[in-house]
């Protein structure tokens, strides 16, 4: 599942969504922060909800909505079509861009960790 069949809105929304885990409607309009109207939140989440990417359940009086994908998974997916996108489907390529463009230098123990998944990659594909 691609994120393509999103508006820019709605992609927006369910990025806080996931970084929320369980959430309300007003929670999410509070972390927009732009002028959108709590009621169209409502409508956006109601979208979500309606295309297969969130679910919610009745706590109360409120709402709580939830992703109905697994965050890396989808996260997984969406640096897979980056790939092939932009970097010709070069892993090299796609990794390199990620260290290059953080902020802060890449640490021992996330270097040891790729370079063990590296080998595992490569003993895979002997």
């Amino acid at each position: 599942m691609t994120l393509d069949d999103l508006s820019k809105r709605e992609r927006e929304i369910l990025t806080i969504v996931f970084q929320l885990g369980e959430s309300t409607a007003r929670e999410v309009h509070e972390k927009l922060n732009d002028g959108t109207s709590y009621s169209a939140v409502r409508t956006f989440l109601a979208a979500l909800e309606s295309k297969g990417r969130l679910s919610h359940r009745l706590a109360g009086q409120r709402y709580l909505w939830s992703p109905l994908m697994d965050p890396e998974a989808e996260g997984a997916s969406l640096i897979a079509d980056a790939t092939r996108t932009f970097f010709k489907g070069s892993k090299e390529r796609a990794i390199a861009a990620l260290i290059g463009t953080d902020e802060k230098p890449i640490t021992e123990e996330e270097y040891l960790r790729l370079k063990t998944l590296i080998e595992r990659a490569r003993e895979r594909g002997r």
